[in-house]
């Protein structure tokens, strides 16, 4: 009878290994091919602009956007400017939190001689996740905007170089929290960014999403296989941050940690540095991790970038 029931949980299981091993076995692969020829060939060429709405507030305006591509690619943004600026004004490109998104621009308030744009990532899937059916039908819209980011900011890109506004020699894209892979991959892409800011990132993001991983289970022994499968599904080869950053030198790079990052593996801020070419600028701030309530983190933020802002790449 023992035999008769391990025959049967052996021939019973046998396939199920075999499956789940394909699947892995694929899915590394996929997460690790080239994407450069699909990056081109999505941003495409700017075929649409719709203007969805436009305010103003004293001298400062704000404008929501969606450009499209002949790939199909879509891609909708918020700018915050000045309105009557007299000179063409330096332009910050803004990756945030994938709930942040287009949004984030409000953390700015008054901007001054900047002009904020800040882009929602291209994913057309549930905002918000529950349970397991719903996890895997978001996978897919996941993935594909993971792809799309990249293409999606060169097509910000190509309107802003027709836009009198934007000072062409000032294109600098800010990558904050989950926006840093993102940013260092489309700056290292595309030459036209004339600089990246990075803020509270890491070198390594499989460390990265281990860390987030560990804040929902508590399970370690699920720990690494979870991360991995999220690496490999956010196509984590290909958003190697280390990698990428090195490629954008000599254009400058600005990295900056917090002093209590909770969401950061410990060393990985100056991994990124260490990781970036010249020339290159490490700052901190106070606390823990960037987010929308912590007021007084954002508020540091905008100190230290709007110190910076125009980027000399002698500073």
């Amino acid at each position: 009878m023992l035999k008769i029931v391990r025959f049967v949980l052996i021939y019973a299981l046998l396939p199920l290994v075999l499956i789940t091993t394909a699947a892995l076995t694929w899915l590394r692969w996929d997460a690790g091919r080239p994407l450069s020829a699909y990056f081109a060939d999505r941003q495409g060429a700017l075929a649409d602009v719709e203007f969805l709405e436009a305010v103003s507030a004293g001298s400062q305006s704000s404008e929501y956007l969606t450009l499209r591509s002949d790939s199909g690619l879509a891609v909708s943004l918020r700018i915050i400017r000045k309105g009557d600026a007299g000179a063409p004004l330096p332009v910050l490109m803004i990756l945030g939190g994938h709930r942040t998104g287009r949004d984030a621009v409000d953390l700015f308030g008054d901007v001054g001689e900047l002009a904020v744009v800040a882009l929602d990532y291209p994913y057309d899937g549930p905002k918000r996740v529950r349970g397991i059916r719903q996890s895997l039908r978001a996978i897919p819209p996941a993935r594909r905007g993971f792809r799309d980011m990249p293409p999606a900011v060169s097509l910000v890109v190509d309107w802003l170089s027709d836009q009198a506004w934007a000072d062409q020699d000032q294109l600098i894209i800010v990558g904050v929290s989950l926006g840093v892979p993102f940013a260092t991959l489309a700056a290292a892409r595309d030459r036209r960014i004339d600089a990246a800011i990075l803020v509270h990132g890491a070198a390594d993001n499989q460390a990265w999403l281990e860390i987030q991983v560990a804040r929902r289970n508590e399970s370690r022994l699920l720990l690494r296989p979870l991360a991995t499968i999220y690496h490999w599904l956010a196509y984590g080869p290909t958003f190697d941050t280390a990698r990428n950053v090195a490629l954008i030198s000599p254009r400058p790079v600005v990295i900056i940690g917090a002093r209590e990052d909770e969401r950061t593996p410990a060393g990985q801020t100056e991994a990124l540095y260490a990781a970036a070419g010249e020339p290159k600028l490490l700052r901190w701030t106070k606390g823990q991790h960037v987010q929308p309530n912590r007021i007084e983190i954002i508020a540091e933020l905008l100190q230290i970038i709007s110190e910076l802002v125009p980027i000399d790449a002698a500073k």
